[in-house]
């Protein structure tokens, strides 16, 4: 099995600095822009599922990415953004006491109030991920279409290191591709933040 993991387009909080989180946020035209020019350069893959945030920045970038294949987007919940509860909308370079600890110390990081720690997202994603394993065989390519800390999670879950190195590999850039290739029991990850814009 074969995983292109991407992160979604561009936003006007993106650009601004502001945390997102589950807040439902569109694509800015340039997100749309780099989601085409991603799709330009993931032409030749031939991919079997896509799955998707129910998030709309996350979805249209799916669609933007399978626009002419014949693939329904699955969306599920479980890779909808990382909750950021009582921090959503607030700028995360002003207030950078807000995330105290949630790229130096992500195994310590406190989650606010109505929102998630990482061992939350790790939770939900580790399902996602045994539950793709069951459904799809080893020669099908999966495409998909999340957020920075939940896809984040996603690599940390595949390469199987402690949580407090969750970052180590550096963020995912808007639209970037990630590949992976499924390895006995686990994964292991080609490229991280392969770019096409």
């Amino acid at each position: 099995m074969e995983l292109y993991i991407v992160r979604h387009g561009r936003t006007e909080w993106n650009a601004k600095g502001l945390i997102q989180g589950i807040s439902d946020i569109p694509l800015l035209e340039e997100g749309r822009e780099m989601a085409r020019q991603t799709a330009r350069g993931l032409k030749t893959v031939s991919l079997d599922a896509v799955y998707a945030s129910p998030l709309s920045r996350a979805f249209e970038t799916a669609e933007i990415l399978v626009e002419g294949r014949n693939l329904e987007i699955r969306k599920d919940q479980r890779l909808r953004e990382m909750d950021f509860g009582i921090y959503e909308g607030e700028d995360y370079v002003r207030d950078s006491e807000l995330l105290r600890g949630f790229y130096d110390a992500p195994d310590q990081y406190q989650a606010p109030e109505g929102g998630e720690s990482f061992y939350d997202v790790e939770k939900r994603t580790s399902d996602f991920l045994n539950e793709i394993r069951k459904i799809h065989g080893d020669g099908e390519r999966i495409l998909i279409v999340a957020h920075a800390a939940v896809n984040q999670v996603l690599f940390h879950l595949m390469e199987k290191n402690e949580l407090k190195h969750l970052w180590n590999g550096g963020r995912q850039r808007n639209c970037a591709v990630a590949s992976a290739v499924s390895e006995g029991e686990g994964f292991r990850i080609i490229e991280r933040n392969r770019i096409f814009y």
